[in-house]
């Protein structure tokens, strides 16, 4: 009686029998595995990486990722220098820590901390955070949590920032308009003052979403020098000769043309 092949032999003939694709089966594992291996293996920052005025503070990137968001910091920073103008000549130190929730400095900057930003370890990771948003808020705080939002909101989205909240990548004034109809009016919004945070007198994706359209409007229709008065004022009637009331049905009949 001839005697069963081995389990060892089947195995063998079926790899034998499609060698190329089992091949590259194992060399793609192979591959998965020691790059696990390695990220798992990677140095961990535990301390600050610099680079062009930037500092990563962190305790959980590695190296590598401390120094690639550090070169992007650089990148977006520029872009809101360019346009803003040199208004914060200080390092940028962005805390990077899976205890944060959400990306804020403008809050920080409200009490005392101008120049630090929170980032969420996960957004950093993914880059889903809004880096280029929070930068904006350093360059130009401002206790009109409305304006400040909205200014950066709408350079998030002009300079070309990832995409991330509110509108995550949505052109802005579409957005606005498909929300226009919870928007009673924008007293309440520009009564909001900055650590109170928008959410407190309107939905807050909606909030920052109408923000940002509505400083879209003004810097768009009427300029950036007028805008940057009204930053400065939050005086309305002084700055453009209108009430806010009149400049928000200005913005509402913008949002409703084709």
């Amino acid at each position: 009686m001839k005697s069963r092949p081995s389990l060892t032999l089947k195995w063998d003939m079926r790899i034998r029998a499609d060698s190329p694709s089992r091949c590259w089966l194992v060399s793609a594992f192979c591959v998965v595995a020691l790059s696990l291996f390695a990220a798992q293996c990677a140095p961990v920052l535990k301390g600050a990486f610099t680079c062009e005025g930037i500092q990563i503070l962190s305790e959980q990137l590695t190296v590598t990722e401390a120094e690639e968001y550090c070169r992007y910091a650089v990148r977006e920073r520029k872009k809101v220098e360019e346009f803003w103008g040199g208004t914060w000549n200080e390092p940028i130190r962005i805390n990077v820590s899976s205890s944060y929730r959400i990306t804020r400095a403008l809050v920080p900057g409200h009490f005392g901390n101008r120049g630090f930003m929170e980032m969420p370890l996960r957004r950093a990771r993914d880059n889903t955070g809004g880096l280029l948003h929070e930068i904006v808020h350093i360059y130009a705080p401002n206790n009109n949590r409305f304006l400040a939002e909205g200014l950066a909101v709408y350079l998030h989205t002009k300079l070309g920032g990832n995409p991330a909240f509110p509108n995550f990548g949505e052109d802005l004034q579409r957005s606005a308009a498909r929300r226009l109809s919870a928007v009673k009016s924008l007293e309440s919004l520009n009564g909001v003052r900055t650590p109170r945070p928008l959410s407190t007198v309107m939905e807050e994706e909606t909030a920052y979403v109408v923000a940002g359209s509505f400083v879209a409007f003004l810097i768009e229709r009427y300029g950036l020098t007028l805008f940057r008065s009204l930053y400065e004022t939050e005086d309305y009637e002084k700055v453009y000769g209108k009430a806010l009331n009149t400049l928000e049905n200005e913005w509402r009949l913008s949002l409703r043309k084709p």
